[in-house]
């Protein structure tokens, strides 16, 4: 038996249920922690600016999943000196872990994990690796030692390292994906390429235990994808909006904070009272309890709060109220941004502890591309048919070194 995923991007995505492999597959989307995804959205507060950014982790699960699947299939060839069941063993943790990569991720993805203080990727690892979760015992019912292995795939300390690299690497299928994907439903084309141009290229390089590219078109192609998710970076990962909306969300829990210790809080439901309270050390259940609708239940209901900065900050949330991004460009127009700031801040009785945040975006940690020549993991290597030696692509190619060395920073100043 089969089933068909329509998906917007990449069409039809089938899996079979007679496929020994697929029909872990199947069983692992059909677990809870799978389908809570589907409420998760993909770019967090990222709608407020395209209005059309409402996928969800779900879809880009599966596509992740569908991705790695061709990539797969397109090294395959070169491992001809792995049995039928090494082959089959590889396949399934590849594309286990390519589907469970983001089942870690919070309500409204990246942008709560600093307004909560976690990383996606280590509730990743505990979902997985706990024994009441349904992902767990699917898992285990495929192999005993499946959820660690998946888990050391994801960790990036599996033996075989370039399966980590097909899941989460320089050129990998998590990427391919959300570039398409994002790019799609914020009706922009930043973030376009030739998808199947690029997979078509991809090897394994089993002196270094590495994915490559071949040079030529495969090159060309790479290029291509380099420049759109620096493109999506610039145009839409860090529009000065998306910046802002997800200081104010960061502003609202940092309120909510404050008033849950001094107990001025009327209203909060017991699981997000346990992950505001433990923080990353809230129970795996009580995780898997929240999502996108648990905060959205909780805002409208703190628009009726007595605290006048939490119920103001709920309002503007609720009715997309957002605070804006001023750029400056150096110290003195900064300093005069911000005492215009606070003047209007003071004449409104408003706290700018809640309503002034100054936002520094530089190119090194929100890099598109920032090769480590030292880890083959790290960086795209070039092999060439005429030498056995790789070459990272910023190294050949103009395009790419242009892009790498274009060290920029962005400041704001975000206030109402």
């Amino acid at each position: 038996m089969s089933r068909t995923y329509r998906d917007p991007i990449h069409q039809e995505i089938t899996l079979n249920s007679n496929d020994r492999v697929e029909d872990l597959l199947i069983r692992l989307i059909d677990t809870r922690e799978m389908q809570r995804l589907r409420w998760i959205r993909q770019l967090g507060t990222g709608w407020f600016t395209y209005h059309g950014a409402e996928a969800s982790r779900f879809q880009h699960s599966i596509g992740t999943m569908h991705i790695a699947r061709k990539i797969f299939e397109q090294i395959s060839h070169s491992l001809t000196h792995l049995s039928s069941e090494d082959l089959e063993r590889y396949r399934a943790l590849v594309l286990a872990a390519a589907l469970l990569h983001d089942i870690g991720h919070g309500p409204f993805s990246h942008s709560c994990e600093e307004a909560l203080d976690f990383k996606h990727e280590e509730f990743t690892q505990k979902i997985i690796l706990c024994e009441q979760t349904s992902v767990n015992r699917v898992l285990k019912s495929f192999d005993s030692e499946f959820p660690d292995d998946v888990s050391a795939i994801l960790n990036k300390t599996y033996s075989v390292k370039f399966l980590s690299s097909i899941v989460s690497s320089q050129i990998d299928a998590d990427r391919f994906d959300y570039l398409l994907r994002d790019s799609h439903f914020t009706g922009t084309n930043y973030g376009n390429f030739d998808l199947a141009r690029v997979i078509s290229s991809i090897t394994v390089n089993l002196t270094h235990d590495c994915l490559a590219v071949f040079d030529g078109k495969g090159r060309l192609a790479v290029e291509d994808y380099l420049y759109a998710r620096y493109s999506m970076y610039l145009q839409v990962y860090l529009h000065k909006k998306c910046l802002a909306s997800d200081i104010m969300f960061k502003k609202l829990f940092e309120r909510v904070k404050l008033l849950l210790i001094s107990k001025k809080i009327a209203f909060l439901e017991q699981n997000l009272f346990n992950w505001l309270s433990r923080g990353s050390n809230i129970e795996v259940q009580d995780f898997i309890d929240i999502d996108d609708s648990t905060i959205w239940h909780h805002i409208k209901h703190w628009t009726n709060e007595k605290d006048n900065i939490l119920r103001d900050l709920a309002r503007r949330f609720l009715e997309r109220d957002l605070f804006k991004a001023y750029q400056f460009n150096d110290e003195a127009e900064f300093e005069t941004l911000k005492h215009n700031a606070l003047s209007k801040l003071k004449l409104r009785d408003m706290n700018p502890e809640y309503y002034l945040e100054r936002v520094s975006v530089a190119a090194k940690p929100y890099s598109f591309y920032n090769p480590d020549r030292s880890d083959f993991s790290k960086a795209i290597f070039i092999q060439s048919k005429d030498s056995p030696e790789l070459q990272e692509i910023s190294e050949l190619s103009p395009i790419v070194n242009s892009m790498v060395k274009n060290n920029f920073q962005n400041q704001y100043l975000i206030s109402i």
